[in-house]
């Protein structure tokens, strides 16, 4: 399912694409920084606690629109995949461009909130495309998987969302990485998201350059997954037009 198609018959269409990520930054940014006012350790106002969430919060919206847009490709496509002959396996990968747009939105977002507090953008910067790379290349990878999986159990798009939620919170988005205790840090570097949303902060907060070894792992286990992935894909097309 594309942008266009999910907000077919829609006043606004695919300005909601826009609309949708926006109001979230937004509502955090009001919640965290003039509700609760959350401060980061040695700051003098919650703006930059505001900064440091939507550094991490912003590409995760994005990484969550791509694995589940994947995921509901094939499934989405069913009139597609029955009367056409194409690669189907190209639909989890088109799902997975569909956060782009948010990923878009929430940098511009936080480009403006930069400029607002005064910090400085760094030559890091250019270092930024690696790891939105790195980032849709693994969100390809879980999207070839659960699409497959999905045309024969549709329970696996119900569900999703209360899982990645939960993966949310157990990655260190809205805490920093030193408030957990040792052993959640141990599980927290294999994690790739926490990886992914480092390698954002380093570059636009930190003015520093990611860690290269966690980003090299994300990278491997991207290409593995979706190696396997696509093998277990094709294998299993075959059976989508009886199960769709």
């Amino acid at each position: 399912m594309n942008i266009r198609d999910r907000y077919l018959g829609s006043s606004l269409g695919s300005f909601w694409a826009i609309t949708n990520p926006l109001f979230m930054l937004g509502l955090y940014t009001y919640v965290f920084g003039f509700v609760f006012k959350v401060k980061l350790p040695g700051a003098d106002t919650t703006l930059a606690y505001v900064i440091w969430l939507i550094s991490g919060y912003g590409p995760w919206i994005a990484l969550q629109e791509s694995i589940m847009a994947s995921t509901t490709s094939v499934v989405g496509a069913s009139g597609m995949v029955k009367n056409m002959a194409f690669k189907t396996e190209l639909l989890p990968i088109a799902g997975t461009l569909v956060g782009v747009i948010n990923l878009a939105v929430s940098l511009s977002f936080l480009f403006v909130l930069l400029l607002w507090s005064g910090a400085p953008i760094t030559w890091h910067v250019l270092l930024l495309p690696v790891v939105v790379v790195l980032q849709f290349s693994f969100a390809a990878a879980i999207g070839i998987w659960l699409s497959a999986i999905a045309v024969f159990i549709r329970d696996v798009i119900q569900i999703l969302p209360t899982v990645l939620t939960a993966i949310m919170f157990m990655t260190p988005i809205f805490y920093s990485f030193e408030s957990m205790p040792k052993f959640a840090q141990n599980m927290s570097v294999v994690n790739p998201l926490f990886q992914i949303a480092d390698g954002y902060r380093a570059i636009l907060l930190e003015h520093r350059v990611p860690n290269l070894g966690g980003l090299l792992y994300v990278g491997l286990l991207s290409l593995g997954m979706f190696y396997f992935g696509l093998i277990a894909f094709r294998r299993a097309k075959g059976s989508f037009n009886s199960a769709i």
